[in-house]
């Protein structure tokens, strides 16, 4: 008993110089006692004994800090819980930690987190933001390392630069046949000579980038073959049948042109009036 009364004693004095909620609380949720300290009066400690913590706790929060109370006590444990509670018009936040006392009661000390809280969330806003810009940045730049760049008519090129993953891959896919589609390319011009390398993945990628435009009644052109990515889709076995390549970009777009037999226009027959101001004069 001695010791209890010595260990509140103390107890005591440094509640005094603390801004925080100290209390004894019993395992239905009533203040046994309620101490003063920096922030609660010898008058508001009075006033808050024998009541419940529902006084102040929000409703839905007031099971679940008399269930910790209890289970602190059934436990002898040491838990921490965080709840609201209204401050006039104003809620405040608060982080208790609930350690057992007596059989009955544990010792309550909470004090206010609202800043802290507040902070979290404006970094959470934050990098949420923060989150946006880079995915707007990385569909900016993988909107421009996937171009298509009309060469003539029903001829196009898109030259891939960087690694060709997977996702890549589908991203190109899916950007070159909404192109054949909407502009009724019959050429597409798929140039490697900035990729990376080329592993299994971007072959496969590559022969289904092929076989979808097949499928859709244009022709695949794959130029910037060096020799180590010929030599590495010979080793994997890749078959390149009905693919057309060339080594080089500009020599593909100069294979493409010519299939596509651009001609000039035909000059047209000339007038009957002109006609007369080429007929010599006095005939």
């Amino acid at each position: 008993m001695a010791e209890q009364e010595d260990a509140r004693a103390k107890l005591e004095a440094l509640c005094s110089v603390i801004p925080m909620f100290v209390a004894f609380i019993d395992r239905d949720g009533i203040l046994q006692e309620a101490l003063p300290t920096l922030i609660i009066t010898a008058e508001m400690a009075r006033r808050g004994r024998d009541t419940r913590m529902g006084a102040v706790v929000r409703e839905d929060y007031l099971e679940r800090c008399i269930a910790v109370v209890r289970e602190s006590l059934a436990n002898r444990t040491i838990l921490r819980v965080e709840y609201p509670i209204a401050v006039g018009e104003r809620e405040v936040w608060c982080e208790a930690t609930c350690k057992p006392f007596t059989n009955d009661t544990v010792l309550w000390v909470a004090h206010d987190i609202t800043a802290q809280r507040q902070l979290a969330h404006t970094q959470e806003e934050l990098r949420d933001s923060q989150e946006q810009v880079i995915r707007a940045q990385q569909a900016a730049l993988r909107e421009l390392s996937t171009p298509l760049v009309p060469l003539a008519e029903g001829v196009v090129a898109m030259p891939l630069i960087g690694t060709l993953d997977s996702a890549r891959a589908q991203q190109a896919m899916e950007k070159l046949l909404d192109g054949i589609v909407q502009h009724q390319f019959h050429t597409a011009i798929v140039d490697v000579t900035g990729v990376r390398n080329v592993d299994a993945e971007s072959a496969d990628a590559l022969l289904r980038i092929a076989r979808a435009a097949r499928l859709l009644g244009a022709q695949l052109m794959l130029t910037g073959i060096n020799p180590d990515t010929a030599q590495t889709l010979v080793e994997l076995g890749v078959d390149l049948a009905g693919i057309t390549t060339r080594s080089t970009l500009q020599s593909g777009i100069a294979h493409a042109l010519a299939r596509a037999g651009t001609r000039p226009a035909t000059p047209a027959a000339p007038t009957s009036a002109a006609r007369a101001r080429r007929a010599p004069q006095g005939s």
